[in-house]
């Protein structure tokens, strides 16, 4: 499966779609936002750095669908890679679609808005573990989108602008409660959003909220230096990416060149 990219205006606009040659839309390509001065988001930068976590589980679903998929009587084997491939595949489709499920519930819920009564223990339990984690912060605001002049833009989860705290919520397959490490690299992305928006350095968190076991929440924080050493990963990753790309997006800011 490749990975999808976004991309954003300078104005800090989400450009994920441009208009197509024969009526409709089309996914933003890499040609397009050289045409138009977009810039890549946080996630199309850091996928320029590998993530063996990720790849390790995507591998696991294909081996999950070698061993639980039977070949068909007659079947070539090429015919019945593909089909486990695609079987695989599936799986990681169907992970990814009910993780947005409940990431756009969790927005809803903080915008003030109805959403499924289905993902209800999972908007509750993300708010209470936030609570928990950050109980005298009450100015959160959902999917602010952003520009940066250094050439990238993005869309954050939840942030405090009061205090500068930037939350990611994740998707898992567990009841987390195996002890089991859940925060690898995401201080990358999350110092990314701090840098993005314009917030003072401080703690940032990431919420991982279960997809199998409804309710089950954890919340991991990330302190102030593990976030600056996030922002050095990322900015040299976003040199990395422009070299590989041949495309700088860098801007400055109309009221800076006032």
């Amino acid at each position: 499966m490749s990975e999808s990219q976004h991309w954003y205006s300078r104005a800090g606009k989400p450009a994920y779609e441009v208009p197509a040659a024969r009526g409709g839309m089309r996914a933003t390509t890499l040609a397009d936002a050289r045409k138009l001065g977009l810039c890549p988001s946080v996630t199309t930068v850091l996928s320029v750095i590998a993530k063996p976590q990720l790849e390790a589980w995507k591998v696991k679903q294909g081996i999950l669908a070698a061993l639980t998929l039977p070949r068909i009587d007659g079947e070539a084997e090429d015919a019945y890679l593909a089909r486990i491939k695609h079987d695989g595949e599936q799986q990681v489709r169907d992970a990814a679609d009910e993780g947005n499920r409940i990431h756009d519930a969790i927005e809803c819920a903080f915008k003030g808005r109805a959403y499924p009564a289905a993902y209800r223990p999972h908007v509750e339990a993300a708010q209470r573990a936030l609570a928990e984690a950050f109980p005298n912060v009450t100015d959160w605001i959902a999917e602010a989108s952003f520009a940066h002049e250094s050439g990238y833009g993005g869309k954050v989860d939840i942030h405090s602008p009061s205090t500068g705290i930037v939350v990611d919520w994740k998707g898992k397959d567990s009841d987390l409660s195996d002890g089991r490490k859940l925060a690898f690299d995401q201080n990358y992305q999350l110092a990314a959003y701090q840098v993005g928006l314009g917030l003072p350095r401080t703690v940032c968190a990431n919420g991982f909220v279960s997809r199998t076991h409804p309710g089950k929440v954890r919340i991991h924080v990330w302190s102030a230096e593990e976030i600056e050493q996030g922002a050095a990963v990322f900015f040299s990753a976003l040199a990395l990416w422009k070299a590989v790309k041949q495309y700088d997006a860098s801007f400055v800011r109309e009221e800076a060149a006032a």
